[in-house]
């Protein structure tokens, strides 16, 4: 089981890169993640791209929820793990717009 914590603050701090900013022009959206071997809830707020915040809360209508377990979560970070692989495999289950889907890519890959 890993400290997930790390992981998500090397998500948040990716909105600070010009090339994923440029890619996530507009993308203000809250992110909330689920860890199923932690019961932990962690929710990353992302503003027009270009900032995200972290905080560990949970709120009633996220508009992307991710529900994983910090291994697989930590592995997909750490490049062991295939994120497409996982998702077509249900270890990483995600209830929101494909289109969010898609652009979470360019934080978590």
């Amino acid at each position: 089981m890993a400290d997930i914590k790390p992981y998500l603050e090397k998500m948040v701090a990716r909105f600070a890169d010009p090339s994923v900013q440029a890619a996530l022009k507009g993308f203000s959206k809250t992110l909330q993640f689920k860890f199923s071997d932690t019961n932990e809830l962690w929710l990353i707020r992302a503003v027009d791209g270009t900032s995200a915040t972290l905080s560990q809360e949970t709120i009633e209508k996220p508009d992307v929820l991710i529900t994983v377990t910090t291994d697989i979560l930590s592995g997909i970070m750490d490049k062991k793990v295939n994120g497409t692989t996982a998702y077509m495999q249900r270890k990483i289950q995600v209830k929101g717009a494909m289109e969010d889907l898609m652009k979470l890519q360019k934080i978590m890959m």
